[in-house]
């Protein structure tokens, strides 16, 4: 049994907080697992809290002056320190959840110990990590050349952070655990899609800049004024909905687009729905377009990190330019051929049995059980 320490700023929803999840279900069995984060009370704590022990650095139930003060006092404090204060412990792993500030305080740490770092961006097209480095690029490459693996999430991803730092002899591809079968099942529960016009487009994803949701909102309008019927649904935590919101009203595009808030079970409306899309600027490896395929979904996406993997060759959709006339071009195909829409869902049907938990367990816990602690 190994003493394993994962650290992630955040236990709410999104990508690298789901598989981290997962990761921790399929692991705490065998293993002493820890889970370090910012805080609790998120979407993930209680689960988390379940399978293995938890560790926050502040609690929610904190004075709000006192919950700043630490936080504050985290970011302030050299990544050592922060290591030593808030991850105390002796552990055969550590593990940084994710790039940005998990990968620089796992990299600072002194413990003799084995250091992984989970890479789920684009370090060429999405670069948002080393900004969290006073040094930049260069002090975010030094604090990797610290860690003993780096797991990346798709050959892309992979590609991009070997081009951008090297290392390759260090990395490899990961790919995260989906559960298939509680997807299908959960696509079951009832729901309403309440959409006025068809086909219904979904899309899953927190309102943040890079989810393209701005230049969604440009396509919707465009289509609207070419005269076709259609329906778009977003999905996600509210980050900056407001200013989605705002392209929407500016637009009068009320009756085209619905902005919804999260949603604990996102794929009972993935089964009422027409196609998804991912309008995203950049991804690691969309763990919603995987979600949306298990369900049947055609999809559309942009062109960016992991989607070709995803695809697997297959023709589940379009794979378009990642561009603002690259979705219109694509939407507006499948809305003159809606035909085409009927000819990916099968093929997306195919492609989910491909999506097993089973196999990709089995990597994982593979992975870990290899690992062995440094001599320094």
């Amino acid at each position: 049994m190994k003493r394993i320490m994962f650290f992630s700023e955040s236990l709410n929803a999104g990508g690298a907080e789901a598989a981290l999840v997962r990761i921790v279900e399929l692991l705490s069995a065998k293993h002493d697992i820890t889970v370090v984060s910012q805080t609790d009370g998120e979407k993930h704590t209680e689960l988390i809290k379940s399978l293995c022990n938890h560790r926050p650095f502040t609690k929610k139930s904190y004075p709000s002056f006192l919950s700043k003060l630490i936080i504050k006092g985290f970011l302030l404090l050299p990544p050592a320190v922060v290591s030593r204060l808030y991850l105390h412990g002796n552990y055969d792993i550590e593990v940084a959840c994710c790039e940005g500030f998990s990968a620089k305080i796992i990299g600072a740490s002194k413990r003799k110990s084995c250091k992984i770092a989970y890479i789920h961006t684009d370090f060429i097209n999405n670069p948002w990590s080393a900004g969290v480095y006073k040094g930049g690029e260069a002090e975010e490459k030094e604090c990797y050349s610290r860690f003993d693996r780096i797991i990346c999430v798709s050959e892309t991803i992979r590609d991009t952070f070997v081009q951008k730092y090297g290392m390759a002899e260090k990395t490899e591809v990961i790919y995260n655990l989906i559960d298939d079968s509680k997807i299908k099942t959960m696509s079951l529960e009832p729901a309403e899609l309440n959409v006025s016009k068809r086909p219904a487009f979904l899309l899953v994803g927190n309102y943040l800049q890079v989810k393209g949701y701005d230049r969604l909102m440009s396509v919707a309008d465009r289509l609207r004024n070419d005269g076709y019927g259609f329906s778009f649904t977003v999905i996600g935590r509210p980050e900056e909905k407001h200013k989605i919101k705002a392209l929407r009203d500016k637009f009068a595009l009320r009756d085209y687009v619905n902005l919804m808030g999260f949603e604990e079970n996102p794929y009972k409306y993935m089964k009422q729905a027409d196609c998804y899309i991912c309008s995203s600027y950049a991804e690691g490896y969309s763990t919603a377009v995987c979600e949306a395929i298990i369900c049947g979904l055609p999809v559309i996406t942009t062109d960016c990190s992991g989607m070709k993997e995803i695809f697997g060759g297959q023709e589940i959709g379009i794979i378009c330019e990642n561009s603002e006339n690259g979705l219109y071009n694509a939407i507006k195909s499948v809305l003159d051929k809606p035909e085409l829409l009927q000819k990916h869902r099968q093929n997306a049907l195919l492609r989910a049995e491909d999506f097993s938990y089973e196999s990709r367990a089995k990597v994982i816990e593979e992975f870990y059980e290899r690992q062995q602690k440094t001599d320094g």
